[in-house]
């Protein structure tokens, strides 16, 4: 299942930014490629929740970018505090209380009522779960996925939902980057995670062997929370961190930044 060498000389093109904006700023995953300075880490700015925040990365471990496009609006956000782990449930109350500034994440359909302050604005990024596969696979419905293995990583969105829902067997790996890279090299039959975040993946000629698809069996939306009493400047920066924009130029980077660190680290250890 080794790609030619021809096409991986093209993403080594393609991600040359994205290798030496990682070499100079492993802890967000991203660089200034990506467009915007790095978070504050004074805890100075406006306050951004999210639902999950990934651990820091060890010194020396092997970069990897997180997938959910949410953290890396904030960790590249101008102006923004360190992001906060805010569960969806939590979050409009946080922002009630003055506790945070605004929160993205994926909104629960049953808490559409919001107390006197706070405003949703649906951002446009399909957060469902799509799956992609070898292209010569026999897993043509998300039913067939019963009893086969699929590839989730430890910060995506659909753990425990597929075993529940179709009887997969679920591996759960650190990163993408690693949950692709099992993929790869066979050690699962698909690799699941938001549907924005796979279709960009696939606009790189590198994954057409792993271009087979299952379409998401339900919609899921990320939804920014944002309060009204901010001051202009700040309820400014947000909306740029976080526009439909912004997220997908995010996007292109992440998914090319992703395509890299999987090349790496499936060509590497072949060359000694």
């Amino acid at each position: 299942m080794k790609d030619s060498s021809h096409s991986f000389l093209r993403i080594r093109v393609l991600a040359g930014l994205a290798a030496g904006a990682l070499a100079l700023f492993p802890a967000a995953g991203m660089g200034a490629s990506a467009g915007s300075p790095p978070a504050s880490a004074s805890g100075d700015g406006w306050r951004l929740g999210v639902a999950e925040v990934p651990a820091p990365q060890a010194p020396g471990a092997k970069v990897r970018t997180p997938v959910r496009i949410e953290v890396l609006a904030g960790q590249l956000g101008e102006g923004g505090a360190p992001l906060q782990a805010v569960a969806a449930g939590q979050a409009a109350q946080q922002l009630a209380e003055d506790a945070l500034d605004a929160w993205v994440g994926v909104w629960p359909e049953e808490s559409a009522s919001l107390p006197a302050g706070v405003r949703a604005v649906a951002l446009g990024w399909s957060a469902a779960p799509m799956a992609i596969m070898r292209t010569d696979t026999d897993i043509h419905a998300w039913s067939d996925l019963s009893g086969r293995t699929v590839c989730l990583s430890a910060d995506g969105r659909s753990g425990g939902e597929l075993a529940a829902r179709f009887g997969a067997i679920e591996q759960i790996y650190a990163s993408a980057t690693d949950a692709l890279l099992a993929l790869r090299i066979g050690q699962c039959d698909a690799a699941v995670q938001d549907e924005d975040f796979l279709r960009q993946l696939l606009t790189f000629p590198e994954w057409k062997k792993f271009s087979a698809q299952l379409a998401p069996y339900r919609t899921q939306k990320l939804t920014r929370l944002l309060r009204d009493d901010l001051p202009a400047s700040l309820k400014a920066a947000v909306r740029r961190a976080t526009s439909q924009e912004r997220l997908r130029e995010l996007a292109r980077q992440q998914a090319r930044d992703i395509a890299f660190e999987v090349y790496l680290d499936q060509t590497v250890p072949d060359c000694h």
